[in-house]
């Protein structure tokens, strides 16, 4: 694994699908499929960034856009890369790109993923609400935040 913090992040493109289906197998009970990603995009409306480390999706992100308003749906990194601040790369990557075209991001997290809330929390999301039984495998609850871009 490498080290460093300066790994490239580079737009989302269909050379990167395989990898970021399978960074999401690595990182989330219910992942998206290759499919999903595929039509995502082909969507005006999505956008997406990865990082790699040697042609490996080391980290992603995923979001759609509505009008002024932005849905983080996806932002993960692989287990054996955190810490190195690349979730924070992708996520100041889809905002210098989404900015004065939206003015806030929604996002739904799992009630008891305590790093990615405090993630979140360091990226200026704040709660919002609260969604009982949002998730399955296993049940839990979502915990809504929101950034102003």
């Amino acid at each position: 694994m490498t080290q460093r913090a300066d790994l490239p992040v580079e737009l989302f493109s269909a050379e990167n699908i395989h990898g970021v289906a399978e960074l999401a197998k690595r990182c989330f009970s219910t992942p998206w499929s290759e499919d999903i990603y595929r039509r995502e995009l082909e969507n005006p409306q999505s956008v997406g960034f990865v990082c790699t480390d040697g042609g490996k999706v080391v980290g992603m992100i995923h979001c759609n856009f509505v009008l002024d308003e932005l849905t983080l749906n996806t932002l993960c990194v692989d287990p054996e890369y955190r810490r190195l601040g690349i979730a924070k790369r992708l996520w100041n990557a889809v905002r210098e790109m989404m900015q004065g075209v939206c003015t806030v991001c929604y996002l739904e997290v799992r009630e008891s993923n305590l790093p990615a809330r405090t993630l979140y929390g360091s990226l200026g999301f704040v709660q919002n609400g609260y969604r009982p039984r949002y998730y399955s495998k296993p049940e839990e609850a979502a915990v809504l935040m929101e950034a102003r871009l």
